[in-house]
């Protein structure tokens, strides 16, 4: 027997609305339900807290102006004249990789521009309030990674731009700092207002990198295979603001069986352990974090004993804090 609907003619299913604004609605709904007090809920506490500190120095207000205003805009511009855009026919292999992270992060899918440089392993992301956001990645990087170390550099990188990380990357060279090296101290009067920012951006990379590495893990397909990808991608020069070098994945996998069964009120960590050592620490922390299984839920944890988000940071913040008494 027919219903109403049918005999007039009217069919329900034109009551959906498959419009791409309600696709964007449907996942700002979702993505909602990961904001915490303000912040994304993986994001490490400190690194929130750091660039509130950053914003009330009165330096930074007339660089902000000056990057949201001019410089952004710009680079853009430059990329779009002397990059390629990586789309399904060009550079297809890291644009299925950015639509998987973003994804994953339930952002919108950024634009990724791909620079002709062989022998530079960069990777970057360039957004601000009026600029859509875009991932600057080089040759060179692409063709020396592996697809999972590419989807952690990516999902890193989609990490920086939904927790608002670009605009203080771009402000670092404004203060004397180069990104692409290792931190040194800032050459500027002690006790101006230019050193003391310095200070703080550069304190704030590092803290900013746990956040990033929290989700590059997300977008990972195997998040268990990180020690072996960040280990990797360390002896590869790609982590170069920490300096360059090499770790045995071995003796760092060794160091982190003992600290992982450490209680928190217990860890003790030698003044002598390096800032790349104690980033990848934190980035193993992680692993066992309920939070990275809200966000992956076809993951399979069974085998995982948890904790949550408040033990986690305890414990990150001891980790990073152990070598220079706090942050």
């Amino acid at each position: 027997m027919l219903n109403s609907a049918e005999t007039s003619g009217y069919n329900p299913l034109l009551d959906i609305d498959t419009s791409f604004a309600a696709y964007l609605n449907a996942r700002t709904r979702s993505y909602k339900d990961h904001i915490v007090g303000g912040m994304i809920d993986y994001a490490f506490d400190a690194d929130f807290s750091i660039k509130q500190k950053i914003t009330s120095f009165s330096a930074w207000s007339k660089v902000y102006k000056t990057l949201i205003s001019k410089d952004i805009p710009n680079k853009v511009k430059r990329l779009f004249q002397s990059t390629d855009v990586a789309g399904s026919l060009k550079h297809p292999e890291i644009y299925e990789i950015v639509q998987v992270c973003a994804e994953r992060l339930q952002i919108s899918v950024p634009t990724v521009y791909v620079r002709n440089a062989p022998e530079k392993y960069e990777i970057y992301s360039v957004y601000a309030d009026g600029t859509e956001p875009c991932i600057v990645i080089t040759t060179g990087l692409i063709d020396t990674c592996s697809k999972e170390e590419l989807r952690f550099l990516v999902g890193r990188e989609c990490g920086h731009i939904q927790n608002n990380h670009c605009i203080f990357n771009m402000a670092a060279p404004y203060f004397g700092i180069n990104l692409l090296e290792e931190a040194e101290d800032i050459g500027y009067e002690k006790g101006s207002s230019v050193k003391q920012i310095a200070g703080t951006i550069s304190e704030w990379i590092k803290l900013s990198d746990i956040t990033g590495d929290r989700a590059g893990i997300i977008c990972m397909n195997s998040p268990q295979d990180y020690p072996n990808t960040a280990v990797s991608l360390y002896n590869k020069g790609v982590f170069s603001f920490y300096g360059k070098g090499s770790i045995d994945l071995n003796d760092f996998l060794s160091q982190y069986e003992i600290l992982h069964v450490t209680p928190a009120r217990s860890i003790r960590i030698s003044k002598d352990c390096s800032a790349i050592y104690r980033r990848l620490f934190s980035g193993m922390e992680f692993l066992s974090c309920e939070l990275l299984y809200n966000w992956r839920s076809d993951l399979n944890k069974a085998d995982i004993h948890t904790v949550n988000k408040q033990a986690l940071e305890i414990r990150c913040e001891i980790i990073l804090d152990a070598a220079k008494g706090g942050v």
